[in-house]
């Protein structure tokens, strides 16, 4: 018995590339956000339960984002760029507010610098690729 296959749809190398850095980033995410519980256990004190609770539960939404990024991308990208409008919106909060450690003046710490930079990345290619992801290649590779 024969049973009915779903074509998956290929997509140019191009698109595919930007896919995979997305992802990538959001498994560094994952790493990021369980080193924190590692380190600084649940809730990730002195901040506000509120973003301690949004952090931890990046540990699990990451993942996820990652792999609906790349099985399933016309869901994953909107859900990624959303994803990334809020926690960089948090976490520059985070900093501003002094949680860890008061700012320094003109400057930015590395890890919300380079979170920043993707999300740059994300937000000017993201409407680009999800256009893109309209139109499926039938081109092999």
């Amino acid at each position: 018995m024969r049973y009915p296959t779903v074509a998956t749809p290929s997509y140019a190398w191009p698109i595919r590339v930007v896919l995979a850095i997305y992802a990538t980033c959001f498994l560094i995410g994952t790493y990021t956000h369980t080193a924190s519980i590692l380190r600084r256990g649940l809730l990730a004190f002195p901040v506000p339960v509120g973003i301690g609770v949004f952090w931890d539960t990046l540990t699990l939404l990451d993942p996820l984002t990652a792999g609906r990024v790349w099985w399933r991308p016309r869901v994953g990208v909107p859900l990624a760029a959303g994803i990334m409008a809020v926690d960089i919106s948090v976490n520059t909060h985070v900093y501003l507010a002094g949680y860890f450690k008061p700012p320094v003046a003109g400057l930015v710490p590395l890890n919300l610098l380079e979170q920043a930079l993707f999300g740059v990345f994300m937000f000017v290619t993201a409407p680009w690729v999800y256009r893109q992801l309209a139109r499926p290649s039938t081109l092999p590779g």
